[in-house]
């Protein structure tokens, strides 16, 4: 493998957002290990192609157009199969990066134990900037096990980093991809927690990234057997599946299923949405006195 840092920007349909990503990478600060940008286009139209054609040159990206589209999970998986580098990075169009990224990354990956290190990043919510970071750890921290690190994802524990931002080990990231059970958008936590087989994850406390919040998010659609799945493979890899935290976890994935359903009363019928609505009542009867569950309540759907 190449000593170097192959960072794949991941495009579909978003030209105005992708130019953001591409200009944040060119405009890096000096970094100890060369990296290379490459735009992987998984568009149905050719707009992605005629902004790289517009704006930048073969020196400065190479443009590798998928044709014809196919679906995100196999974009990923042609990815990594396509990467030869030491490091690789791979970067959604919607974000942006800070110019120390590479810079600060590159010296932490090349620590003893590292498989992957993911950082802190600031809300972008559509345009306009938030003073808001998506993790709040005030210093650097590694996990070494699944079950700490699956925990992470619970309401309470401060956040994640993202996963768009996160700098990679390739051989590990290679390796860990070869034997996945979660299918659906969720398929990322495991990619991460399979990453510990090799080596540490790290988080590193300061905001290297914007990540932007818009509409056409993946994460802003709840999917029950996307969720489902992730709810059983945390509990397969040890997580307490009756601690106040893991309850919450479960009736805010409800919740939000709840609100995407529209009124209550055109729904009511719907036996689905009976049934979702008891599990909620049941589930939040056993938390209902506790501080913890209206704390989290309160700062997830006010904020």
């Amino acid at each position: 493998m190449k000593e170097n840092i192959q960072l794949y920007i991941l495009s579909r349909d978003r030209p105005n957002f992708l130019k953001k990503a591409i200009d944040s990478a060119l405009n890096q600060n000096p970094s100890p290990i060369n990296f290379e940008i490459i735009v992987s286009d998984n568009s149905e139209s050719d707009n992605i192609s005629k902004l790289i054609a517009r704006y930048y040159t073969a020196k400065e990206l190479k443009y590798i157009r998928r044709d014809p589209p196919i679906s995100a999970i196999e974009h990923f998986k042609i990815i990594v199969s396509e990467l030869n580098s030491k490091y690789s990075v791979l970067f959604h169009d919607d974000d942006v990066l800070c110019s120390d990224y590479m810079r600060t990354m590159s010296l932490l990956i090349q620590e003893d134990d590292i498989a992957a290190i993911g950082c802190n990043a600031i809300i972008l919510k559509n345009n306009m900037l938030s003073s808001k970071k998506e993790h709040k750890f005030s210093s650097l921290k590694k996990f070494d096990n699944e079950r700490e690190f699956l925990e992470q994802y619970l309401p309470g524990r401060g956040g994640c980093a993202p996963y768009p931002g996160y700098m990679y080990v390739t051989k590990y990231l290679q390796q860990s991809f070869s034997n996945l059970s979660v299918k659906g958008k969720h398929v990322d936590v495991e990619i991460l927690t399979s990453l510990l087989n090799y080596g540490e994850i790290a988080w590193c406390e300061e905001p290297l990234m914007y990540y932007r919040i818009h509409d056409s998010n993946d994460s802003v659609v709840e999917n029950i057997p996307d969720r489902l799945q992730l709810i059983n493979y945390m509990k397969d890899k040890g997580v307490d599946k009756h601690s106040t935290e893991f309850l919450i976890f479960r009736i805010l994935f409800w919740f939000g299923w709840v609100k995407q359903q529209g009124a209550f009363l055109s729904n009511i019928t719907r036996w689905r949405y009976r049934a979702v609505i008891l599990s909620i009542l049941s589930k939040t009867v056993k938390i209902f006195g506790t501080r913890y569950f209206w704390k989290t309540l309160l700062y997830r759907y006010m904020k």
